[in-house]
């Protein structure tokens, strides 16, 4: 079974990539670059002209072809185009490699190279999700908000909600953005933009279904997780939204009030954080309290019963998915609890 979390990375693997079969005849004679005196050590050095490929997969090799390097030495004087001695960069590439490093004179130079993950490739797109023509969900209005996990900030802003749009021709209206919590302690809280939405001229008269992301943002405060309220505690006024518990309960009870929609809470796999977990018990005895759906990632070991090969083509990190992960492995979880909602 897959961990919750990628294997650690001990050290960083590096690569010394040679610079070619003509490196020596390019190498300046003796005491040029570095004197014994020290007048013309390399003071830094800079990158001119970046190598012609930028854009890798995982997997690839670093190709530094095209590059260019400038050095600077401490006398004031320039060495243009100057043959780097070697290149430090992961060999092969991996979705943590974000810079090669090419070395001249006991510096470095950094360029900064993008790496796609497997699972993100376009086969795994929205574009390329077949649509369902007779889907119970076309046409309905599903309201989505959350943080980056709902954004699908892992796979170029594509999420559950986007395949569900695509794939059953239901309006998503993805009220997402990453880095922000449940608890009400700043203007771009969970709670605030839910008021601001329902506070604007464009709001949906009438939702289908409601989802809310069980914000990984809030686990890293434990101490504003709040308590939950006793069964008679109803009215929307009566939570202390500052505190992730009692927006939750604030959430629920405006969006019930608002639109008396089937509501979901959805979580996300274990990550090996105790207080994500304790944030999941919480919502559960919110959601028994509410009558409100949970879409349990969290709990369901058949779902997160994974081979290493299928957790590193499903995930980006511990937290956020890929474009595979949330097409293949995320979406018939969604799709059940919504389409179950829409009768």
């Amino acid at each position: 079974m897959k961990k919750w979390m990628l294997p650690l990375l001990v050290g960083l693997m590096l690569s010394l990539t040679a610079c070619g079969e003509n490196q020596d005849a390019r190498l300046p004679a003796a005491g040029d670059a570095q004197s014994a005196g020290g007048e013309k050590e390399v003071w830094q050095l800079s990158i001119v002209q970046p190598p012609e490929k930028l854009d890798y997969e995982e997997g690839e090799t670093f190709d530094p072809t095209g590059v260019v390097i400038q050095a600077q030495l401490r006398d004031g004087s320039v060495l243009g185009d100057v043959p780097y001695e070697g290149v430090i960069v992961d060999a092969p590439l991996t979705r943590t490699s974000l810079y090669a490093k090419f070395v001249y004179g006991g510096k470095t130079a950094e360029q900064k190279i993008n790496v796609t993950l497997i699972g993100n490739r376009d086969e795994y797109s929205v574009a390329n999700t077949e649509e369902l023509a007779d889907s119970a969900l076309r046409g309905k209005t599903i309201y989505w908000l959350g943080s980056s996990v709902t954004v699908g900030a892992s796979a170029g802003g594509e999420s559950m909600a986007d395949f569900i749009a695509k794939k059953h021709g239901a309006v998503c209206i993805k009220e997402a953005v990453s880095g922000t919590t449940l608890a009400d302690v700043n203007e771009e809280s969970y709670v605030e933009r839910l008021d601001a939405y329902l506070a604007s001229p464009d709001r949906a008269d009438q939702v289908d279904a409601f989802v809310c992301q069980l914000s990984t943002n809030d686990k890293g405060f434990p101490d504003r997780f709040g308590t939950v309220t006793g069964d008679d505690v109803r009215d929307a006024s009566a939570f202390d939204r500052t505190t992730t518990f009692g927006a939750m309960e604030y959430i629920i009870a405006t969006a019930r009030e608002t639109w008396d929609c089937p509501i979901y809470f959805y979580t996300n796999p274990p990550m090996g954080d105790e207080n994500y977990g304790t944030m999941v018990d919480a919502l559960e005895q919110i959601a028994a309290k509410w009558d409100v759906g949970i879409i349990d990632l969290y709990r369901d070991e058949a779902f997160n019963d994974l081979a290493d090969e299928e957790w590193d083509l499903y995930m980006s990190d511990s937290i956020h998915p890929t474009k595979a992960g949330y097409r293949e492995w995320w979406l018939p979880k969604f799709e059940e609890a919504l389409l179950e909602a829409a009768g």
